[in-house]
């Protein structure tokens, strides 16, 4: 796979639609990369902090000696689970912006406000962008990139987990310990199952999941931006 040169992007659209469109476009550009760098940001400090804590509290105890134990050991065990838990949720929020946010981007990258039937700004998100895109023949890789990142069954379960969080209640994470031996890491976070919208998700390990659905997201925003690139390289004033 390739990288997505922004600078190039950013000159195909000060050429074909001048500075003020630029204006409008740079952030959103700049955005989809930052989405990804918070995310990167809070998986690791995540994964610090559980590494942390179970090398030095639970190296030689069990979890269930911990959480029934004395009240210090259970104090100190809910704030590791809270610190755990607000970077997690804010990692998986952070991947869940990225396709609205990529659709911002392909929107004033491409001029679509300066086109008939332009959207209000309000109305600015990954679905009413597919459906202009959808329009185009000459966008279909772009639309086929921008809808396979909306439409894995991964990144369902994590619009699930953000919008549960956002409006309801957030699906805490928990620590699970392995007492069999057969697992490669002893203890885990994981994202325990819920319910949204009638529709039942199930317990997935926080580390699997997220790592799986930012190199997903990433490799999809990366070669979004190559297509981009070659439709702007393409196209004359």
């Amino acid at each position: 796979m390739g990288r997505w040169d922004i600078d190039e992007t950013r000159e195909h659209i000060r050429r074909l639609f001048g500075d003020d469109q630029l204006e409008l476009a740079k952030p959103c550009l700049r955005s989809v990369v930052d989405r990804q760098t918070y995310a990167r940001i809070h998986f690791q400090d995540a994964r610090a902090k559980i590494d942390s804590y179970t090398q030095t509290t639970l190296q030689d105890a069990s979890l269930f000696e911990v959480t029934f134990g004395d009240s210090e050991a259970w104090v100190e065990f809910n704030i590791f689970l809270r610190e755990v838990g607000a970077h997690l949720t804010a990692c998986v929020q952070s991947i869940h912006a990225v396709p609205d946010i990529l659709a911002h981007a392909i929107y004033y990258s491409l001029g679509l406000n300066q086109a008939a039937g332009a959207l209000k700004a309000r109305d600015i998100c990954a679905g009413s962008v597919l459906r202009l895109l959808r329009r185009e023949p000459q966008l279909k890789a772009i639309t086929s990139l921008l809808e396979s990142l909306v439409s894995a069954e991964t990144f369902s379960h994590l619009a699930a987990l953000t919008n549960q969080a956002k409006h309801r209640s957030i699906v805490f994470p928990s620590l699970n310990e392995d007492l069999t031996g057969t697992r490669e890491k002893r203890h885990m976070v994981a994202f325990p199952a819920f319910v949204y919208d009638d529709n039942p998700f199930p317990q997935v390990f926080a580390d699997d999941f997220l790592a799986v659905e930012y190199e997903r997201s990433s490799r999809c925003v990366v070669e979004t931006g190559i297509e981009l690139n070659a439709v702007l390289q393409r196209h004359v004033p």
